[in-house]
């Protein structure tokens, strides 16, 4: 099985709504704000020169109704937050891993293919997901790519993060 134990994560970037989403059901728009940004490349060299690889992060967080999208960076606790831009701290958890074979950083496939991919994936290997993640106690699904040479992907990870779902109102209303 793949179930890892994930660390604390900060990641930097920008935010959308669900509302938000392009017309093909991807965040490509926001990738690309991102990726025109000048302080992503600055971002980058710091990584680059610090740990030898950068990396791309695409973050949903579930809500009941609704979701929020997060394009940006993996950065260290410490790393300063330009200006402009947001952060937001994923918290350690425990996660199913899907390691995608044959990496492609492609930020125009829709999110909710990647997310049936992965679902198909845990079932494949038969490791029970939270059925409703705008539910569960840790709502996160999470695209990682890293780098060590912007214009060629190194690794790339989907992870569903392991939690118990919290019983919803309108459960108590019946």
């Amino acid at each position: 099985m793949s179930i890892i134990k994930v660390p604390q994560l900060k990641i930097i970037g920008q935010v959308s709504l669900s509302s938000q989403i392009d017309p093909n059901g991807s965040f490509y728009s926001m990738w690309q704000e991102l990726a025109a940004d000048p302080q992503t490349a600055k971002i980058d060299q710091q990584l680059l020169k610090d740990f030898g690889q950068t990396n791309r992060v695409g973050l949903v967080v579930f809500a009941p109704e609704s979701y929020l999208y997060w394009s940006g960076v993996a950065v260290p606790a410490d790393f300063t937050v330009p200006e402009n831009w947001q952060s937001y701290i994923l918290p350690a958890g425990r996660a199913f891993e899907f390691q995608q074979a044959a990496p492609a950083f492609m930020p125009q496939i829709p999110v909710n293919l990647l997310l049936s991919k992965t679902f198909d994936q845990a079932k494949a290997e038969d490791v029970k997901l939270p059925e409703s993640l705008g539910h569960a106690q840790q709502p996160y699904f999470l695209e990682e790519s890293k780098f060590t040479d912007i214009e060629q992907i190194d690794q790339q990870r989907y992870l569903v993060y392991l939690s118990d779902e919290i019983e919803a109102l309108e459960d108590d209303l019946d």
